[in-house]
This record gives C-alpha cells, sequence and structure tokens, in this order.
C-alpha cells in the first residue's frame, strides 16, 4: 500500500511546485504548439503552465488542502515557470545550460506524430515526429541549439512562429513543412478542435489521440505493438487539472468502438451511481456504485449489443439459470435498478501475504474482511441462491441475505452506523459526477492507517467516474484525488 502515497505525492509535490509561480504570470493568451504541427497528426500532447487566473485560485486552494509531509517538501516558490521547463529541458540534453535555457524558453510545449512515407523522416516506423517549444527571444535560442546540435547527435531543429521545433533529423523537419502544406496546421483541423473544445478549461496538461489513424500507420502499430490488438476505432483525449478540491485525471474517447461494438447500450443509464453508494456504512474504505445497469444489460443482451461469442453466452446463460435467474431478467434480479458494495474493513497490510491455507488465509477466524452489497429492486431468493453456491470456504459462515423495504442487501461481518455520503470527505471527492453510469470511492485516510505516512488522515480519497453520453458517441473516465489535510 505505500505504492499509493509514494506515486501520488511525487506527482502532486511536482506539480504544486509550480502554484506560486502561476498566480504571477500575465500573458495568458499566445500561439499553441497545435499551430506549428501538422493536421494529419494521429497523437499530439501539451503542456500549457500558463493559465488563467482562476486555475491558479484553485491550484492554491489544493494546495492548503495537501498533507503537511508533502508540503513541507515543496521549494521556494519561483518567479515564473521558465526555469521549471529549462530543468526539463537539460534533462533530455545534458549538453545544454540550464541558466542560458532559462533566458529564452517559454512556457508551451507540445509534440505530435504523423504518418510519413519519407523511410529517413521516419526512421523506418512510418511516422514521424517534431516537439514545439515556445520561445522568448528567437535570436538567443537559435545560437543555444546551434550550439546543441554540433555536439548532440539525432537532433534538428527550425524556429517556427514563436516556438523551436526539435525532431531527429533535418528530414523530418522537411516532412513538417510538406505536412503542413498539405494538409494545414492541427489547430485548424475541425474534428481535432471539437475534441479539445471539451476537454475542461484550465488544465495543465493535454494528450490527444487518433486511435485508427494510428493503427492504420502500419509501421507505426507494428513499433508500438499495437497490430495485434482488433479493430479498434476512435479518438481520445485526456487531460490532468486541479480543481480546489481535487486533483482530477480525465480520459475522454469519442465515437469508439472495439470489434464494431461500441458503449451506446450504457447511454441511457441515469447517472445516480454516486447517490447509490451514499447508502453505505459510513465505516466503508472502498465502494462501487451502479444504476440502470441491469435494463442497459437487457437492452444489450436483447439487441445483441454485447461483445459476447456465442459460446460465451450460452455460458453466461447457464449460469443465470444455475442462480435461478434466467436472462434476460436475471440481470435485475441480481443487481436491481441500482446496486452498490462497499467494502466495510480489510486487512491491507496483511491482504498481499497470505497463504493458500483454509482458501487463502491462514486462520479463517482472524480474516478481518467485512463489505456490504445493497440492490434496489434485486431478487433475495435469486442472491440467497447466488451465496450459497458461490460460498467455498467450510470454516466461515457464508454471507447473510436480508430485505430492507425493496433493498436487498447482502453483508458479512460489522460496520459502522451512519451514511457514507455524510462524509465531508465523499461529498468533496464525488462532486459532479452525476453522469455516472459506475462511480468508485476509495478512501485513504483508513487504507493509509498503520503505514509510513506521517498522518493519514490528510490524505482523503480518491474517486472514480465513467460516464457514457451522446448516445454513446462519447464516454469518459475521471481519477480523482481529493486529500483532506490543510489542517
Amino acid at each position: 500500500m505505500w505504492l499509493i502515497p509514494s506515486a501520488v505525492g511525487v506527482a502532486v509535490v511536482v506539480m504544486a511546485g509550480t502554484v506560486w509561480a502561476s498566480v504571477s504570470l500575465v500573458d495568458f493568451g499566445g500561439p499553441q504548439p497545435e499551430s506549428v504541427l501538422p493536421a494529419n497528426s494521429v497523437a499530439f500532447g501539451r503542456l500549457d503552465l500558463s493559465i488563467d487566473g482562476s486555475q491558479a485560485i484553485d491550484l492554491l486552494g489544493f494546495v492548503d488542502r495537501l498533507p503537511d509531509e508533502l508540503t513541507e517538501e515543496m521549494n521556494e516558490p519561483s518567479e515564473d515557470m521558465t526555469a521549471t521547463f529549462a530543468e526539463g529541458f537539460v534533462e533530455v540534453f545534458p549538453e545544454a545550460s540550464q541558466s542560458e535555457v532559462e533566458e529564452w524558453i517559454g512556457e508551451r510545449v507540445g509534440f505530435s506524430v504523423w504518418p510519413s512515407t519519407d523511410e529517413e523522416a521516419s526512421l523506418g516506423v512510418g511516422a514521424a515526429f517534431a516537439v514545439a517549444v515556445a520561445v522568448t527571444d528567437e535570436t538567443l535560442a537559435e545560437e543555444n541549439l546551434s550550439d546543441l546540435v554540433s555536439v548532440q547527435d539525432g537532433l534538428a531543429y527550425e524556429m517556427v512562429d514563436g516556438f523551436a521545433v526539435l525532431t531527429d533529423n533535418d528530414a523530418a523537419l522537411r516532412d513538417r513543412t510538406r505536412q503542413m502544406e498539405a494538409h494545414g496546421a492541427l489547430a485548424d483541423d475541425d474534428v481535432f478542435s471539437g475534441d479539445l473544445s471539451d476537454v475542461p478549461g484550465g488544465s495543465l496538461a493535454v494528450a490527444w489521440a487518433d486511435v485508427s489513424g494510428a493503427l492504420a500507420t502500419g509501421e507505426l502499430a507494428t513499433e508500438l505493438e499495437l497490430d495485434g490488438v482488433g479493430d479498434f476505432d476512435g479518438r481520445m483525449t485526456a487531460s490532468v487539472r486541479v480543481d480546489g478540491d481535487y486533483l482530477e485525471a480525465r480520459m475522454d474517447a469519442f465515437a469508439f468502438q472495439m470489434e464494431g461494438t461500441d458503449v451506446g447500450w450504457l447511454s441511457g443509464t441515469p447517472g445516480a451511481s454516486v447517490d447509490a453508494m451514499a447508502s453505505l456504512p459510513e465505516s466503508t474504505i472502498v465502494a462501487v456504485g451502479a444504476a440502470g445497469l441491469d435494463q442497459a444489460l437487457i437492452d444489450a443482451y436483447d439487441s445483441g449489443e454485447l461483445p459476447l461469442s456465442g459460446e460465451e453466452r450460452a455460458d453466461m446463460e447457464a449460469t443465470f439459470d444455475a442462480w435461478g435467474a434466467p436472462l434476460p431478467g436475471g440481470f435485475t434480479s441480481l443487481l436491481g435498478s441500482s446496486s452498490t458494495l462497499g467494502i466495510t474493513s480489510m486487512d491491507l497490510n496483511g491482504l498481499f501475504n497470505q497463504s493458500t491455507y483454509y482458501g487463502g488465509f491462514e486462520n479463517p477466524a482472524d480474516e478481518a474482511f467485512s463489505f456490504v452489497y445493497r440492490a434496489v429492486g434485486a431478487d433475495e431468493q435469486v442472491l440467497d441462491t447466488f451465496v450459497e453456491q458461490s460460498a467455498t470456504d467450510p470454516y466461515s459462515d457464508p454471507p447473510s441475505v436480508t430485505a430492507e423495504g425493496d433493498t436487498v442487501v447482502v453483508s458479512q461481518g460489522a460496520s459502522a452506523a451512519g451514511s457514507l455520503g455524510d462524509d465531508p470527505v465523499f461529498q468533496q471527492t464525488m462532486q459532479d459526477m452525476d453522469d455516472a453510469v459506475i462511480a468508485g470511492f476509495f478512501d485513504l485516510r483508513q487504507a493509509l492507517e498503520g503505514t509510513d505516512v506521517a498522518d493519514a488522515s490528510q490524505w482523503g480519497a480518491l474517486g472514480l467516474a465513467v460516464s457514457v453520453t451522446e448516445d454513446g458517441r462519447r464516454s469518459s473516465l475521471e481519477l480523482r484525488w481529493a486529500p483532506s489535510g490543510g489542517g
């Protein structure tokens, strides 16, 4: 479990170290890297720390919530972000002088990859690339880059509209020019611009990919080991941003299909999964919730939209029949109109150190694992049969199955009173996730208790939301960390 705070902590400390400079930035406009990269690119990424004032305020609010042990590690405030970019530049090109780079480097950087039939430009992989770095002093940048090219193998550059365009050889630079002449700039492409228009405002980092375009580039797909992944189609964006309450990484997919099947069958599902989780006990460590998933599965089953082979479908039908829940109505029998699973206690430190004795635990009596499953409108008898047939450990009592009004509750072990929905950290983490088809919650305060973090209560929680909108043409995955420090 130490990997969670370590990974999150490193990412946040790096980001938080940029906050102080962000609030002093005055130039929030200017050209973006996509203006000098070709429109036929199949992948693009951008890091832009010239953020607006409202996002700077959000960054400062987020820093106030960070665990004390992270804020103690932050560097002193710097005057601007050029030092951050210059440091990254020198890490890639150690021969460069950081102090000199700081004098000309700007606060935007982007890259793109595009298909190329020029063997020299693409180095035999069917695609070329370029990195566009904003510059504030073109003359000084040229002097520095010329010196760098003379000692650095595999580097070529040219100055274009306020950017230093870097790639691995002159042929790739010439190919970029040809592609720009033939296709125009990526910034002017309607599909690309439309996809990025939906990226949350104030994002610090943005990425975009045309999945089908990349797979169509045979050599590139082979190089990336994607040629055996099957039939994929669609486009994707990814972004990272900071709200005053949380750090969010988001991925959106547009017109995405796999083997000719999309996720349109989930588009009519009501976004009430967060509300479903709110009914779990306040002691919940891990929670997963869904609402309307049963009807979505029924519709997909009836229309043949579930990605199942004939054999897989037959096996699933046989399994549900054995539970007394013939399909398609069996989906509702098990899931109800909304369902949520919460783990209310578990031995996280010992979870990965259990033997296979007695089903994975050396002593079943010491099995510190409790859970609650709540399904509104489910069939109590079906769930009772499911539990009975699923129980494999003869040395422990099976979960209990009871009814609370129209809700069937399957539980094992003790749970604290109170509702998860009343927890301020749960509210902080899961806010504005009203469209989620499936949602998840992971309480770091409890999970990190007893580990080497200084104060587990300051680490808040992780949140997850999956949503499908626009009749299935768009699907989103949001991952959040909402710290609870600042005391």
